[in-house]
């Protein structure tokens, strides 16, 4: 009789239900969880506490070109001098430029890129007031031109010294669903009004090879 008992409270389909499955346990990614991404503010708080950053430009060879140099802030835009060269020159054919910046403060390293248009200088006003021709350059070559770069966005990284790789460890190629990267769409837009953004492409040449 308790056999029956039991048997008539229990499911019909109860020996044949599976069990549960375990409760899935998040995966944890150090590397990933080491690297903060900075606000806005935080990027041009440590702009504007430097001097020194590197200008990226297409070069009129169509390649890529850096300048590293000194550099002020005015009114949300990045101030330079320069020599003539091919620093204007290129500026002049190809507005388009990157700024960036690097460091490290008590242990933790981090970058700041800022993305926009660069020209030329031409209005005394606007030069004296944005106080360029204070800067001071590590370069003894006189420095009578000024450029102005005004951003369209800008993004910055840090990375706590945890997150380094060991000189020893093996060097393993990450997922690409798992490798951190600064995609655009975790840039922080600026505010300025891109003034080249309604101009067509300008394609880069392809020589053939010599």
């Amino acid at each position: 009789m308790e056999g029956t008992k039991e048997a008539l409270m229990s499911s019909p389909n109860e020996k044949d239900r599976p069990a549960p499955a375990p409760q899935a346990t998040p995966i944890s990614h150090p590397e990933h969880d080491a690297i903060e991404h900075l606000s806005t503010a935080q990027c041009w708080a440590l702009i504007e506490a430097r001097s020194f950053g590197r200008l990226a430009v297409e070069g009129l060879d169509g390649m890529p070109d850096v300048f590293p140099l000194n550099y002020t802030v005015h009114d949300g835009s990045i101030f330079i001098r320069s020599a003539p060269g091919s620093k204007l020159m290129s500026i002049a054919a190809h507005p388009y430029a990157a700024f960036e910046i690097d460091g490290e403060d008590h242990g933790i390293h981090w970058s700041v890129v800022l993305r926009g248009a660069a020209r030329r200088l031409a209005i005394d006003k606007e030069i004296r007031q944005s106080g360029v021709q204070s800067v001071l350059s590590f370069s003894p070559t006189d420095k009578f031109n000024y450029v102005c770069v005004t951003p369209s966005s800008i993004s910055g990284r840090r990375f706590t010294q945890s997150s380094a790789r060991s000189p020893h460890a093996p060097v393993t190629r990450p997922s690409a669903g798992n490798e951190p990267s600064r995609g655009y769409e975790e840039t922080s837009m600026w505010t300025h009004a891109d003034p080249l953004r309604q101009q067509a492409p300008v394609a880069i040449p392809h020589l053939p090879p010599r």
